[in-house]
């Protein structure tokens, strides 16, 4: 099992899965080289979303999925004879407020972003 901590820290989240109960089968947790700080609007989730969007014909979450992508790309590269069953991270119905704030931010850019 593969998981991001999407909220916090690598930590934070194993905190979470001993508040669980969990004390022996921890999964394997992918971080990014940078920190990443929750709900903040970065282009290249907006960018990867859109691609993702493109390739698969699945929308995504904007919210968590970017970021678990940007961990499981990497990943994937290294083991590429690995299957994987992607379990969809979270609704559909904030994407419309993050669409918004991802169009103020940057402007409805269709083409090029």
């Amino acid at each position: 099992m593969l998981t991001c901590p999407c909220v916090s820290g690598k930590d934070y989240l194993l905190s979470q899965f001993v508040e669980l109960g969990e004390t022996k089968h921890y999964p394997t947790i992918l971080e990014l080289p940078s920190k990443h700080h929750f709900g903040k609007l970065y282009r290249e989730d907006y960018e990867l979303w859109q691609s993702l969007q493109e390739e698969t014909h699945v929308e995504f979450d904007l919210l968590y999925d970017p970021m678990m992508w940007r961990c499981l790309l990497p990943w994937l590269e290294e083991n590429i004879d690995t299957t994987i069953i992607y379990v969809h991270q979270g609704g559909l119905l904030g994407n419309e407020t993050m669409l918004a704030r991802y169009r103020r931010k940057y402007g409805d850019q269709q083409a090029g972003w």
